[in-house]
């Protein structure tokens, strides 16, 4: 498994819009400036964001992108949600029962490799669920 760049990117544009003026939303234009990522780019990140509701979009003149939760409430398993979604990682195909004898127990065999995958699937979401974006910030600052 390979997380998309614009994970972190993602981890890196909710750290810039909370640490903006909270008085004041962050315009797309900004973020790219001081990110260097393409406004287009940033646009399809931030739209991802928005849809999970981690961050708000206000269209006016005075508009821009603003956090809908304290960084202590935005875990790593609600960033990564957002930008790589909720399927599950392991879908089968069951071509293995296609392919081999019948006899050989290779839906029992299929079924407990499934079952380690699940278990790593549970323990890494487990664990991006315990790490909030105030921890990343706690842990550059130390």
């Amino acid at each position: 498994m390979k997380l998309k760049n614009s994970m972190e990117q993602a981890i890196c544009l909710l750290i810039i819009i909370a640490h903006s003026n909270n008085e004041k939303p962050l315009k797309s234009y900004n973020i790219s400036d001081s990110s260097g990522v393409s406004d287009s780019y940033l646009k399809k990140v931030t739209r991802q964001l928005v849809v999970s509701g981690l961050i708000t979009s206000k269209a006016s003149k005075l508009g821009g992108f603003v956090l809908n939760k304290n960084l202590k409430d935005i875990s790593l398993f609600n960033i990564f949600e957002a930008i790589e979604g909720k399927e599950k990682f392991v879908e089968t195909t069951h071509l293995v029962e296609k392919v081999f004898d019948p006899k050989l127990k290779v839906k029992e065999t299929e079924d407990v490799i499934v079952n380690y995958l699940n278990t790593a699937e549970e323990q890494y979401k487990a664990k991006l669920k315990e790490i909030t974006l105030a921890h990343i910030i706690e842990a550059a600052q130390e």
